[in-house]
């Protein structure tokens, strides 16, 4: 049992090995350009967050994640990329550019082909590090989960530009409409000033997103007044650039809650073409979880139900947070036959949650309306509940 052991140690120590050998040979013929065509770069990977993501065939997707490490106080995070089903995956996390190169700090996935690569990595540098994703020998296109996610608790005061708020948090709570935002302490040296820019969106809507104001930093802090023209439930992606520069975080994404209450937004709910219905807003929650429900008012009965996770980490396990709902009936029962609850133009509709008890709270009312031909009385929209 001991020989089997070491054997599968030593296994495991040369795959690493292995991959590392790898991947540093491919960074040494492109570092020095950080990042040729053949990379693309996608939104900022915050710690804690997942991300479903792609690569090219040929091509690197590079995501960015900004840590504060140092030679007294490195930091361990670890690093795991899932292939979707029937591909596969590897990933090389490079360190802070310097003097033109990047180190290779950690691999997986080069050596031989995986489903799911993963690695520990304890990096002693500052600054924004890379976890370049592709196929295996990028010889296909490739479609994955991301997550980078601190080991131990020392960790969390070290990542990300953004120290508050965090992915998925609530903001601008009892405040009169300020926003407050921290800068991380892999900012606490620069010699630059910093601009914290606010798009605001309905919630889910993140292409609609509009700028409503910039501000810039104080020291490790940057405040910003809301507009009157935001509404509770909107969504604002916190951006952070240089002043007047390049992007530094593409974005924290924040949702608009200024009194501690549960409300749903029924004037943004997003129809899919197969009868889908998603529904933004704030709920309270239980042990991280809230269990949604979509219900009939004309005809007493429940559609469909959603239960809501809070898994970014900005999100709160006992309290409120930030819902986005989907609800999505079957549209056949198993003997073929259509499904007598689906939802018809003109019904109304309520969205609320599962309380402890069992019992169904709502949060608000609205009409049923996806008439695409555009031929019928409906209108949609919220509606008065009684």
């Amino acid at each position: 049992m001991l020989l089997l052991a070491f054997t599968a140690s030593c296994t495991d120590a040369n795959d690493m090995e292995a991959d590392l050998d790898l991947a540093s040979s491919e960074a040494e013929q492109v570092d020095k350009a950080d990042g040729p065509a053949t990379w693309d770069v996608a939104p900022t990977l915050h710690v804690g967050a997942r991300a479903f993501d792609g690569a090219q065939q040929g091509g690197r997707r590079v995501h960015p994640v900004w840590i504060a490490g140092a030679t007294s106080a490195p930091v361990t995070f670890d690093v795991e990329v899932a292939a979707a089903e029937g591909y596969d995956v590897r990933f090389a996390v490079l360190g802070p550019i310097k003097n033109g190169v990047r180190p290779v700090l950690a691999a997986d996935g080069y050596a031989s082909r995986k489903s799911i690569a993963k690695a520990r990595v304890a990096t002693k540098l500052s600054g924004e590090h890379l976890i370049v994703v592709g196929s295996y020998n990028l010889a296909r296109e490739t479609f994955y989960d991301v997550t980078a996610r601190c080991a131990n608790t020392a960790c969390n005061a070290k990542v990300d530009i953004l120290a508050s708020p965090k992915a998925g948090a609530l903001v601008a709570m009892q405040t009169n409409r300020l926003l407050q935002a921290n800068l991380g302490a892999v900012l606490a040296t620069r010699n630059f000033d910093v601009e914290l820019e606010l798009w605001v969106s309905p919630p889910g809507q993140s292409w609609n997103a509009v700028k409503v104001a910039t501000s810039v930093a104080s020291g490790n802090q940057v405040n910003a007044i809301l507009p009157a023209s935001v509404k509770a439930g909107d969504d604002i992606q916190l951006v952070v650039r240089k002043a007047g520069g390049a992007v530094l975080d593409s974005g924290v994404l924040t949702r608009f809650a200024p009194t501690a209450t549960a409300f749903a937004r029924t004037d943004a709910i997003l129809l899919g073409d197969l009868v889908s219905v998603q529904i933004g807003g704030v709920v309270g929650f239980f042990e991280g979880v809230a269990e949604m429900s979509l219900r009939s008012v004309t005809h007493n009965r429940e559609i469909a139900t959603h239960t809501v996770r809070a898994e970014l980490p900005g999100a709160v396990g006992n309290g409120f947070g930030a819902f986005d709902a989907t609800f999505a009936p079957e549209l056949f029962n198993a003997e073929g036959v259509v499904n007598p609850v689906l939802p018809r133009d003109g019904e109304k509709l309520s969205v609320g949650w599962i309380d402890g008890n069992g019992g169904y709270r709502r949060l608000g009312c609205f009409e049923y309306c996806n008439d695409l031909a555009g031929t019928g009385s409906c209108t949609g929209g919220p509606r008065a509940c009684n």
